[in-house]
């Protein structure tokens, strides 16, 4: 049912929930699993060069941590996970991503936003689960708070 497998993963507990539960279900069905980090653009007005370049190397920094995040995992878990980063918009990266690949189902975390914030503008897995070609699954903590949304 699910072939391909796309995990929305920016390394956050979230994530790294949605990250386990993806491998759950591809260990199971066979299937083939991407992780997709969508890094943040450069600064839009950078002050000097310099900032630029340090922004650069801070997202390449991070972006080889989370590469690894997901091979020690995949590694601990006997299964192949490609990892894939992408500049721009989260939630449109990851759809534009799982339309072109053709994925099945894509897993992300969910990041709950409080007050006016989250009512008037949602949250990344709000956006892709509105806008995606396929099913999404949003992994919640076990001990979620339904009433912080109250």
């Amino acid at each position: 049912m699910y072939k391909n497998i796309l995990i929305a993963y920016d390394g956050s507990d979230s994530a790294k929930l949605a990250l386990k539960g993806a491998v759950e279900i591809g260990k199971k069905l066979g299937s083939n699993i991407t992780a997709l980090w969508v890094r943040d653009s450069v600064p839009h007005f950078p002050e000097t060069v310099d900032e630029v370049q340090e922004e650069k190397e801070a997202a390449d920094t991070y972006e080889q941590q989370l590469s690894g995040e997901v091979d020690q995992f995949a590694l601990k878990e006997g299964v192949n996970i490609d990892f894939v980063s992408l500049p721009g918009n989260p939630a449109k990266v990851v759809v534009d991503y799982a339309t072109k690949f053709q994925s099945d189902l894509i897993v992300t975390g969910h990041t709950s936003h409080h007050n006016l914030w989250g009512n008037l503008l949602g949250n990344i897995a709000d956006k892709i689960s509105d806008h995606a070609p396929c099913n999404v699954l949003i992994v919640r903590k076990k001990n979620h708070d339904k009433t912080a949304h109250k």
